[in-house]
């Protein structure tokens, strides 16, 4: 998600976001998926299982986009809360395809998310970067989202926003204070930054149990990361790597789940969004629910 030009205000549309962006190498891309999408089976979005989607970002030009898509996802799936998501799966308890949203980094369009979803009962985990939040000053924040989320300058969420989302029914959880990147970092740098996040989010917020670990990849996080989050009081702890979990052979412990998610955005072609999201729940399986063998 990085941007070559200098901007020297707020991005406020995807449009702005994606021009300049276009070159053979995506346009052969956008051609390959649209031809994948024709030929997925819709059949797959009727299995059972929990789909985990989460978002960074909904400029104004993407609200249509999100609204459709809530509309589509409505036909085979029943929308349901992130921690009802994650209990479903621990449990062994997936008895029809459910839905579920989150969204990282604490962007203050967040708030059209969480407007969105409201309209259809639907519920999110916003991940927060409190360190960010309630920052204005556009030079501290151009020079956190080129170093930190490789993107232009985007406002952020205030603790009032933060607020807002909670009274609508949404939850709160942690990204780290300043978005950092686990696997790059001493286990004393982790455990502080967790500790403080932690001590933060239930501070400002009442209360906080789910952790999604910035950049997301495998190679972003490590054992020793993963162990500190649920020594921190942490609940539950999300990646960036797609899939879906269906049942598991017997329940599990809540610190064994291994949460992956599939990243949207909206200003994607919906026949593409739908392609990931048909060929993840193809493809699951219980080996979904566990970090991979390897993983250190």
């Amino acid at each position: 998600m990085s941007s070559g030009k200098s901007m020297e205000h707020f991005i406020t549309s995807y449009a702005e976001l994606k021009s300049g962006k276009k070159s053979p190498r995506k346009y052969l891309r956008d051609v390959a998926l649209t031809g994948l999408s024709w030929a997925a089976d819709k059949k797959y979005l009727r299995k059972p299982r929990v789909q985990f989607i989460y978002l960074h970002h909904l400029f104004k030009d993407e609200e249509a986009g999100l609204d459709a898509l809530m509309k589509r996802l409505s036909e085979e799936h029943e929308f349901i809360s992130y921690a009802d998501a994650i209990n479903k799966v621990i449990s062994g308890t997936i008895d029809k395809p459910y839905i579920t949203f989150s969204a990282d980094d604490g962007f203050r369009n967040n708030l059209a998310v969480a407007e969105i979803l409201n309209r259809y009962n639907a519920k999110a985990c916003f991940f927060i970067n409190p360190g960010m939040i309630g920052v204005t000053d556009l030079s501290r924040i151009k020079q956190y989202c080129k170093d930190q989320l490789h993107f232009p300058p985007v406002e952020f969420l205030n603790w009032d926003e933060v607020a807002q989302l909670q009274q609508w029914g949404h939850e709160i959880g942690s990204h780290t204070m300043m978005h950092m990147n686990i696997a790059a970092a001493t286990l004393t740098q982790i455990t502080d930054d967790l500790g403080e996040t932690y001590k933060i989010l239930n501070d400002r917020c009442g209360g906080v149990h789910h952790f999604a670990y910035p950049y997301g990849r495998f190679f972003h996080f490590s054992v020793v990361g993963r162990e500190a989050v649920f020594n921190a009081g942490f609940t539950s702890c999300a990646t960036a790597e797609r899939g879906c979990h269906i049942n598991p052979v017997a329940p599990m412990r809540s610190e064994e789940l291994c949460i992956r998610r599939d990243n949207t955005v909206l200003g994607w072609d919906m026949a593409h969004i739908m392609y990931f999201l048909i060929t993840n729940a193809k493809n699951a399986t219980i080996n979904n629910n566990f970090y991979p063998l390897g993983f250190k």
